[in-house]
């Protein structure tokens, strides 16, 4: 059955000697995986059109294991990413991301449009720390796994300007008189691979307002525009690195595993305290 989706490539691997298997993020279908024909020959003229970062119209074929690519007519290929070694290893750790979180021929228009949006956005902006933080929070918002910002997760009331922290294992805020009493917040070193099921992070003010930012632009409503207006935010200094350890440890605790693009992610971020 022949088919057709606009779709963003979002990985792509050898498959035997000639040909190519990518992982499409498509609107219609959702995450596909589809053989592109001779896509490992120099001279194929797919190889061209289905390199990761590709925004496009693809007509695809369904077949039993794979979809096979039979045609693209490329929208965008995010030149300026791909000429960027550190917005180029960001977009890598967001499409990561999203080919964990998403299960396969699952349609999700409004996380389509997210991360196109996303995209646009690193490709624009000239600090991709800010927006793979915003990636975070949105892709895991749309997939089911939003932390809360918001309001205390346990009583359900705002924060106020009392001390905030955040429970890996609650997903979301609490206030101080909330913090059960046996439960003293505690630091986990970096870089650990425990997971801390009652870990609980203290969040300074300025960390927790930035939060919210990020936070609030995914889940508000439906993505009915082709581009999202990017987060405009500072973030510097302490509240930087706190809000990095926080994420870090929420997707290492929601995902259960370790992203293999992590490691050159934060070694950008480490070098740059």
């Amino acid at each position: 059955m022949l088919y057709q989706s606009e779709g963003i490539v979002l990985d792509q691997q050898d498959l035997g000697e000639t040909d190519k298997l990518s992982t499409i993020f498509t609107e219609e279908e959702g995450l596909v995986k589809a053989v592109v024909k001779g896509g490992a020959k120099p001279g194929s003229k797919l190889r061209g059109l289905t390199q990761p970062f590709t925004y496009g119209l693809f007509q695809l074929w369904r077949g039993r294991n794979f979809d096979r690519v039979t045609q693209v007519s490329v929208k965008d290929s995010f030149p300026l990413i791909m000429e960027d070694y550190e917005k180029m290893v960001y977009g890598r750790y967001v499409a990561e991301l999203l080919i964990t979180v998403l299960p396969e021929r699952v349609r999700d228009q409004n996380q389509f449009r997210f991360v196109l949006s996303v995209f646009r956005c690193l490709e624009e902006k000239d600090d991709p720390w800010v927006i793979a933080r915003w990636a975070e929070l949105g892709i895991l918002s749309l997939g089911g796994f939003a932390p809360t910002f918001s309001s205390c997760i346990s009583c359900e009331k705002s924060l106020g300007e009392g001390p905030v922290y955040f429970s890996l294992r609650n997903g979301g805020a609490l206030c101080a008189d909330c913090i059960d009493e046996h439960s003293t917040p505690r630091e986990v070193p970096e870089g650990s691979q425990i997971r801390q099921y009652d870990e609980i992070i203290k969040i300074s003010p300025g960390a927790l307002r930035t939060l919210q930012i990020l936070s609030s632009k995914p889940i508000s409503g439906s993505y009915q525009s082709d581009k999202l207006m990017c987060p405009r935010i500072n973030a510097v200094g302490q509240v930087r690195e706190e809000i990095t350890l926080l994420l870090r440890k929420y997707m290492a605790f929601v995902l259960e595993k370790r992203l293999r693009s992590a490691n050159l992610v934060e070694s950008i971020e480490d070098a740059r305290r």
